[in-house]
């Protein structure tokens, strides 16, 4: 992250023996566990020039390994669907849906870390990031070219509770979760995507 302590914080707590090495595996801990995650969201990014917050809110679900599911429902409707394979965006009001291989995007999937069984540390270098707003926070580096510059995971009680998303130092998207479901069935039919009838369809399957 793009955050003025952050290189501060990194080298105290690498002066405390033992504690950066431990503080990182709660977060890979944290995903070894994860089976399935619902919540509710609320998002939050700056419009153009940032003289504005926008908002909207939704739902969240995710099986792992590979399928996830991101509804929008204000302040436009829209569904993310990643069933395993594909990448599915229906834009509800343009009646379009673009669909691309997960293989070809993955490195951009924001929480590709959360998605797919690989180690966090292969990808991202893991920082320690603090307490703040009750929460535990980690830095997720990206070791390869991504769209974003940072992540942070904010958990309580193991369980993660917020992601932000840095493509600059100023452009950052919150997202908060709450009423979060962790290890509760999810049917499976809940990841399949159809293209409604009369819906444009751009990509490639």
């Amino acid at each position: 992250m793009k955050r003025l302590v952050t290189g501060f914080l990194f080298t105290l707590i690498s002066s405390v023996p033992g504690l950066v090495a431990a503080a990182p595996s709660s977060l890979q801990l944290m995903i070894d566990q994860l089976q399935t995650y619902s919540a509710e969201f609320v998002q939050e990014r700056p419009e153009e020039h940032f003289f504005r917050v926008e908002r909207a809110t939704g739902t969240f679900d995710l099986i792992r390994p590979g399928k996830m599911r991101w509804d929008y429902h204000t302040p436009d409707e829209q569904q993310i669907v990643v069933d395993g394979k594909h990448v599915w965006v229906y834009d509800v009001d343009l009646a379009q849906v673009s669909v691309r291989p997960v293989a070809d995007i993955q490195a951009d999937i924001p929480l590709a870390w959360l998605l797919f069984n690989e180690p966090i540390e292969k990808s991202y270098q893991i920082i320690p990031a603090g307490n703040r707003d009750g929460l535990t926070w980690f830095n997720l580096r990206p070791r390869g070219n991504t769209f974003f510059q940072s992540i942070e995971i904010g958990l309580k009680d193991g369980v993660m509770y917020a992601v932000w998303m840095y493509q600059t130092s100023d452009n950052i998207t919150k997202v908060r979760f709450n009423n979060v479901r962790v290890n509760e069935r999810i049917p499976s039919r809940a990841f399949e995507f159809t293209p409604p009838q009369g819906t444009d369809v751009v990509g490639q399957m």
